[in-house]
């Protein structure tokens, strides 16, 4: 089978390996699709801290079960599936309060292990979430980010009736202003500089889409929301003037949470979230519940998925894809390799 490994940034190599032994708890995915998320552009770029090479990328995945262990229950061949690409020890303190994406030995498929950038990929079946019948494996490859998205609005205490201003509109921050569209909440705002990225929130039907160079927070907010302002603020850009701005503008007593990986340290005024007694979050990937959620809102038909694949490519054009993302970033929502 083709395993796609990269032995060093910007660098792809394609070999033939043999197909992986499935032991007695695992089974044997038939890859489809793989999405490129930012933290593999990261790796490509030779920029991700917590990762080392050679690597095989890919933790977007969905596929077919083509052959499954002895011990393997509740799934066979023939299933669709995608992945959650975690694994944690149990046993720290964290996974023993259930907050396992924070695990202390937290292995992240195609970050910290083998990712899914094969022919096959092997895993074990407790990783496994079954596809409904209408998903299709683009939105199988989709239901990994969308899960992000779905893990912020549980961890905020969700947004029912809640007025919700999501800071960036690219792929994360589209999908978190559109599950909380779909969860309920009275109204939702998203700012970007991208005018490109905010049409895609205008075709994702999300009721606010503005251009922050052109209107501040503080006064989207406003027109928006009115002097009540936002119960809510998810900061998904991850720059220094966002999230800034995010805790000038919170309103006391409300909510704000951190989702985009910051790639520097910022400086933040601390003394106005306790003076407004502003709640922080810490955004952290995900939980089993959040595959669930997502699952579940997109098989509904609640979460606006063709809107956001901006290009598809073969495995074996993996370099093309990654090129094409450094060429059209800005452009660019999200790629989808094929096999």
């Amino acid at each position: 089978m083709l395993e796609v490994m990269m032995p060093e940034a910007f660098t792809f190599t394609m070999n033939e390996v043999p197909l992986p032994e499935v032991k007695e708890n695992e089974v044997l995915i038939d890859m489809e699709r793989l999405g490129i998320c930012g933290s593999d552009m990261q790796i490509y770029h030779g920029k991700h801290k917590f990762m080392s090479f050679p690597i095989v990328l890919g933790h977007e995945g969905s596929g077919t079960l083509t052959q499954v262990g002895d011990a393997v229950k509740n799934f066979a061949v023939g299933d669709r599936v995608t992945v959650q690409p975690q694994n944690f020890c149990g046993d720290c303190y964290p996974c023993r309060q259930g907050l396992y994406n924070v695990c202390e030995k937290l292995s992240v498929m195609g970050v910290h292990e083998t990712g899914m950038s094969s022919d096959y990929f092997v895993t074990d079946a407790s990783k496994l979430l079954k596809l409904p019948a209408e998903l299709s494996f683009d939105q199988g490859a989709l239901i990994e980010p969308i899960s992000v998205a779905t893990a912020a609005i549980r961890k905020v205490g969700g947004v029912a009736g809640a007025k919700v201003a999501v800071l960036g509109a690219g792929p994360i921050g589209n999908l978190v202003a559109q599950v909380a569209n779909a969860s309920g909440a009275a109204d939702v705002l998203i700012l970007d500089i991208n005018p490109k990225r905010l049409t895609i929130a205008e075709q994702c039907q999300i009721p606010h889409c503005i251009n922050s160079s052109e209107t501040p927070l503080e006064i989207a907010i406003s027109e928006c929301f009115g002097t009540d302002g936002a119960d809510v603020i998810l900061d998904c850009a991850g720059v220094q003037q966002t999230i800034s701005s995010a805790v000038q503008c919170a309103q006391r007593g409300s909510r704000l949470a951190v989702i985009a990986n910051f790639k520097a340290p910022v400086e933040m005024e601390l003394v106005l979230l306790q003076r407004k007694e502003v709640t922080l979050y810490g955004i952290m990937m995900y939980l089993r519940q959040d595959f669930e959620e997502a699952i579940r809102l997109v098989a509904q038909g609640n979460i606006h998925t063709k809107e956001l694949i901006t290009n598809h490519f073969p495995i074996r054009q993996i370099q093309e894809a990654y090129q094409y993302i450094d060429d059209h970033f800005a452009d660019v929502m999200k790629v989808v390799l094929t096999f």
